[in-house]
This record gives C-alpha cells, sequence and structure tokens, in this order.
C-alpha cells in the first residue's frame, strides 16, 4: 500500500527553495540592486590599452562605478577612430556639502558640470601592469567640450586628454612640438659652416699663443710693477699739489670776493653821479638851459671870429686903415 504525498510539505518545500534562491541571488548580487546607478559614455580619441570591461570609475580617486562596454567607430573617410567607453556610476556618492546628491542623470544638472569643468580623463592605476581606470574630476583649464554630434543612448561626459597622450606624439603634442624645434634647429646647424668655424677658433688661439709668448709683451709685463709704482707716486704728487693749490686760492677766492663787493658798490656810485649829471644837464633844468645859451653865444662868437679872418686874409691892412666908408649915391 503506497503513502500518498502531502501537498502542504511539498507547498512549503517549493516556497522554501524560492526563497533560498533569491537570498542566493542577492548575496551574490550584492547591494547593486538597492543602489542608484546610472550609465553614462565618453568618447575617448586616443588609445585606450590597459583599459578593460569592469575597470574602477572613480571621482578624486574615490571609487563611484565602472567600465561595462568598449567599442571601437573608426571613421571611413579619414581612417581616425574613436573609442565609446560605458560606464555606470552611482550618482548617490556625488554628493554636495549640505547633503544633497548631484543628480547628473538630469540633463540640465549634466550640462551645467560640464560647463563648470567636468571631465573624464584615462589614468593609469598602475605602473607595473599598466591598467586604466577612468578618472571624472573638474578641470579649470577646460576647453569647450567636444561632443558626439549624434544622438547618443546614453547621456555623455566629454574627455580630456590624458598624460600620456599629452606628452605623447601626435599633432598638439608635447612631444611633437620638442621635434618640431629639434628639426628646425637642426637646419639651422646644417646651414652653418662649422669646418671653417673651427679653423677660425684654431686660429684666434693660436693669435692669443703667439701674443702670449711674445718678447715684448713679457718685457711690457716686467715694467709694469715699476710703472705702477711710479703712477702711484705722481698720484701722491698730485695730491700733495691740488692740497697746496686748495691753500692757497682760497685766500684769494676770499680777497677776490671782497674786491667784487667794493667794485659793485663803485659802480653803483658812479651810475648815481652819472644820473644826478644828466638831470643837471637837461635843459628843463636852470643850469641846463644856462650851459645851452652860453653854447649857442660861443657858436655866435665863433662865426664872428671866422668872418673877420676872412675879411683879413682878403684885406691885411684893413686894421691900419680902418673900414672903408660906404660909397655915397
Amino acid at each position: 500500500m503506497s503513502i500518498r504525498a502531502n501537498p502542504t510539505s511539498i507547498g512549503l518545500f517549493l516556497v522554501g527553495a524560492i526563497v533560498i534562491t533569491v537570498a542566493g541571488t542577492a548575496m551574490l548580487a550584492g547591494n547593486s540592486w538597492f543602489r542608484n546607478k546610472t550609465t553614462f559614455v565618453s568618447y575617448f580619441r586616443e588609445s585606450v590599452n590597459g583599459l578593460e570591461d569592469g575597470a574602477p570609475v572613480k571621482f578624486q580617486g574615490a571609487p563611484i562605478g565602472k567600465v561595462t562596454r568598449m567599442v571601437i567607430q573608426i571613421d571611413e573617410r579619414d581612417k581616425t577612430f574613436q573609442v565609446p567607453v560605458e560606464y555606470e556610476i552611482d550618482i548617490k556618492r556625488l554628493r554636495t556639502a549640505s547633503g544633497t546628491y548631484v543628480d547628473l542623470g538630469d540633463l540640465p544638472v549634466l550640462k551645467q558640470q560640464i560647463a563648470d569643468g567636468l571631465r573624464a580623463q584615462l589614468q593609469s592605476e598602475s605602473l607595473v601592469t599598466g591598467l586604466l581606470y577612468i578618472e571624472l574630476t573638474y578641470r579649470k583649464d577646460a576647453k569647450p567640450p567636444i561632443l558626439e554630434p549624434r544622438e547618443t543612448l546614453w547621456p555623455e561626459i566629454p574627455t580630456t586628454p590624458s598624460l600620456m597622450a599629452a606628452l605623447g606624439t601626435g599633432a598638439g603634442s608635447v612631444v611633437e612640438d620638442v621635434v618640431q624645434v629639434l628639426f628646425k634647429v637642426n637646419q639651422m646647424l646644417a646651414t652653418i659652416d662649422m669646418p671653417k668655424i673651427n679653423a677660425a677658433v684654431v686660429g684666434s688661439a693660436q693669435s692669443v699663443q703667439r701674443l702670449v709668448d711674445a718678447p715684448e709683451l713679457r718685457a711690457a709685463m716686467k715694467e709694469v710693477p715699476a710703472m705702477t709704482a711710479q703712477l702711484n707716486r705722481t698720484m701722491a704728487r698730485v695730491d700733495t699739489l691740488a692740497a697746496t693749490a686748495g691753500a692757497a686760492i682760497d685766500p684769494m677766492a676770499a680777497e677776490l670776493k671782497s674786491a667784487t663787493k667794493e667794485m659793485s658798490a663803485t659802480l653803483q656810485s658812479l651810475r648815481k653821479t652819472v644820473d644826478d649829471t644828466h638831470g643837471l644837464l637837461s635843459t628843463d633844468s636852470g643850469l641846463g638851459y644856462g650851459v645851452e645859451e652860453a653854447l649857442v653865444n660861443l657858436k655866435d662868437a665863433t662865426s664872428a671870429l671866422r668872418r673877420l679872418l676872412n675879411a683879413l686874409d682878403q684885406n691885411p691892412d684893413m686894421l691900419l686903415r680902418g673900414k672903408k666908408p660906404p660909397e655915397k649915391k
């Protein structure tokens, strides 16, 4: 006689199995189901060698997510490439000082953060392994973002070149600039006639050596101490002479100054006398008027005397005979 299965026991067994399955899945998944994760995409235009699926995504060194997918896009026209990297981040870990989180999943908030300098950059996880991770950071020197012109499946965070890309050999890199400078320097050096310059340098050195070895120069160098001593004695004599001249000049300067003062006083007195004389001789004064009248009389007497002399010259006996009487008509 067979025993019939108890439906209640079977139901409890199935419920227990389901509970165990759900609990195990939750334990394996960790707390990922209870986190607010958002997927983003960044387009890297440089080598991503060392970046793998599951690589960490960090913000200022703190892990906030991981890489989920990478593809390669090649432009058929110019054969350039870019690597869209998709990654998910726990946006609730990005909090402000007030405790609220920065919801990068909100498009206006994301645009504002990008305008403030938010960029994605490849960083080296280890120099030994060469593994890379994605670093989200705010760059104060960030250039205007270059975003994908086509519509993207996930919100895009623009990229900034990594240190290796900036130092690489691509156009605009530091190494490229250094190479261009070195190339120009090499061209300049190629135009220089080094053999001629070397010959000129050797000839100049030989000329200097001959000049140093010249007997005249050696003899002149031997006379330098005696010339220096003579110059020192001469300078001492000049100092003595200057002191003597100063001692003699100082009294003379005092006397000259006194004589200058006396001469100035004399000239002032002379000028005053001249002014007074001019006033006395002026025709407006009595003395000046008398002098002027005397000069006029003297002029008339001179004219009369000149006429008398002329008459005597013509009639020498006029003084003996007297004046000839006038003729009667």
